[in-house]
């Protein structure tokens, strides 16, 4: 198997978004952009040209109403109407503010006078929040319903929109249609669902994703078929998973919720996926939870083995023998991406050993959001790959470390934080942005996250603990379905309290027959401590009876930790 570096992949250049759905248009016009569920279980099938018209008529219809210079939200699920409204918002010099579709009607209304938005676009599921706090919001002028109809001046459709705008078009109206994209100029507002406390506005031009959608191509290619499962709301759903296969030609097939992401992987047989480590990690999972439960776990093993002895001497028969897990997931997959949350090497070499890529990637939404993914080809496991063209890193040493802070500078750093240049400041050293995230940059330009820096346990001696680097080791043991490793207080010196609190695999217990979780757990945890310094050990261990409250990219919020069962073990 090829792993040595190699020439980027060839892109197309682009600038902005406008050009990259007229380029998607030419090159692309009559092949599949999009497909997805409608009423009654049908598939609907959008080509690209049909995509192009779609954005043209709803942001025609955006003009007659008024809406120039002005900002529109969203907020839904994944959606092919979603997909329009940020495109028809953006191409015309309007600005989008996707909105995180698990807020509370609070959060929604906070959010909307923050960003200062004119209309909102919005799917059924959201219909009771909007009339509750429509008479809060009266800058909001337009409310347009995605699926349902429209009552008066105010409420709208989607669909009365569309047909609006489209008669437009057809009598000559081109305003929209010929407006000139300054790429330099706010086209997003997205707003961060962060681990560690409030949201801020990330600002985002035309310029910004156009070339992050530019250098992940030239590190990345996929091939035929993306299920699209990653929340668009988020920059990295948006621009690797809408953006990027747009301008690659790769058909997208929506998947509105976890309700029904095996059914449509089953469905639209893909090629690839992107995914965050939460879902690989579970999918891994199931595939030996399988095995065990038929009793075949023991021939998998030597199965694998074999097959990796004769993959070293050139023979590739992985997609064969392990053909019926790869149908698993509809018989085509072949890469996965992945990125999000740190992810342990093992979950990589396990899915290689079936004969499907993991390449994992990091990125943060002030910079678009990827900053570098392992290549096709060139990767290195427990690495989060090499450096985007769009961008460059370098590390801020930090004492008595060879790891040190990561920051960024280039094409794709944002504007800053909306209405807020106080904390624009903090972030931002001179052109070079501050991620907070802990990392190192090895010989051959691969790129390694430590931890974060708010995480960052720092002793009286000295010392740095990286609560992720000690939660990966107690990940993988096989009852543990969710950790967090921190200090409270200030019980920061040499002998500190270092604690694990764990959320456990009850079905994993019950069906392995373990009588004594928490004995067990003491056992297992005593033995990942006699593999590590002493200033590392976990002292104390706390079981939860629920799962972690986390973000919609499912993040554990670790300023939210809210234990239930704090006695030691």
């Amino acid at each position: 198997m090829k792993n040595s570096n190699y020439p980027l992949y060839k892109v197309d250049n682009i600038s902005n978004l406008k050009e990259l759905i007229e380029n998607a248009s030419s090159k692309y016009s009559n092949k599949t952009a999009f497909e997805y569920r409608i009423k009654g279980n049908n598939i609907k099938k959008v080509t690209y040209k049909e995509l192009k018209d779609n954005i043209n008529s709803l942001g025609t219809a955006f003009y007659s109403m008024g809406l120039k210079d002005s900002h529109i939200a969203v907020i839904g699920e994944n959606s092919y109407e979603w997909i329009v409204t940020y495109f028809a918002t953006v191409n015309g010099s309007n600005v989008i503010v996707p909105i995180d579709k698990e807020l509370s009607a609070q959060e929604i209304k906070n959010t909307l006078i923050d960003s200062n938005c004119r209309a909102i676009v919005y799917s059924h599921k959201h219909s009771n929040i909007i009339k509750e706090i429509g008479d809060q919001v009266p800058e909001i002028e337009y409310f347009i319903h995605m699926d349902g109809k429209g009552d008066n001046n105010r409420f709208l459709s989607y669909e009365d929109l569309m047909k609006t705008g489209n008669e437009l078009v057809s009598q000559g109206h081109n305003e929209y249609m010929e407006n000139e994209i300054d790429e330099n100029k706010l086209a997003a507002i997205i707003y961060t669902s962060g681990t560690t406390g409030v949201s801020k506005g990330v600002m985002l031009s035309h310029g910004n994703l156009a070339a992050n959608t530019v250098g992940i191509l030239g590190h990345v290619t996929v091939h035929e078929t993306l299920v699209l499962i990653l929340p668009i709301h988020h920059t990295f759903g948006f621009t690797a998973g809408v953006l990027s296969m747009i301008h690659l030609g790769t058909k997208v097939c929506i998947n509105k919720g976890l309700k029904s992401v095996s059914k449509d992987i089953m469905s639209y047989k893909p090629t690839d996926l992107m995914l965050v480590p939460l879902f690989l990690e579970k999918m891994y999972k199931k595939i030996w939870d399988k095995a065990n439960k038929s009793g075949k776990a023991g021939l998998l093993r030597r199965t694998i083995k074999i097959s990796n002895l004769l993959l070293k001497i050139g023979i590739d028969i992985r997609r064969k023998i392990f053909k019926n897990v790869i149908d698993g997931f509809g018989g085509n997959l072949k890469l996965i991406i992945c990125g999000g949350a740190p992810l342990d090497p093992k979950y990589i070499q396990g899915f290689r050993d079936f004969g499907i890529n993991v390449l994992n990637g990091y990125g943060i939404t002030e910079c678009s959001p990827v900053i570098s993914v392992c290549r096709n080809d060139y990767f290195r496991d427990g690495s989060i790959g090499q450096i985007l063209s769009c961008c460059e890193v370098k590390i801020d040493k930090l004492t008595s470390s060879d790891d040190g802070e990561i920051l960024v500078k280039g094409k794709t750093v944002m504007l800053g934080y909306y209405k807020n240049e106080e904390a624009t400041k903090e972030t931002m050293d001179g052109d070079w942005f501050r991620t907070g995230d802990i990392g190192k940059i090895d010989d051959d330009g691969f790129l390694y996250i430590t931890g974060r820096k708010k995480n960052l346990i720092v002793l009286r001696n000295g010392k740095n603990i990286y609560p992720e680097e000690l939660e990966m080791l107690i990940s993988n043991i096989s009852y543990v379905e969710e950790v967090l490793v921190y200090c409270e207080g200030d019980r920061i010196d040499t002998d500190t309290n270092i604690i694990a609190e764990v959320y456990l695999d009850n079905e994993y217990i019950a069906s392995n027959e373990i009588e004594d979780p928490k004995k067990q757990l003491e056992k297992d945890i005593e033995a990942i401590n006699n593999t590590i310094p002493y200033y590392k050990n976990i002292k104390e261990i706390r079981i939860r009876e629920n799962e972690f409250e986390k973000t919609t990219t499912k993040k554990i919020k670790r300023f939210a930790i809210k234990t239930v069962d704090k006695s030691n073990i």
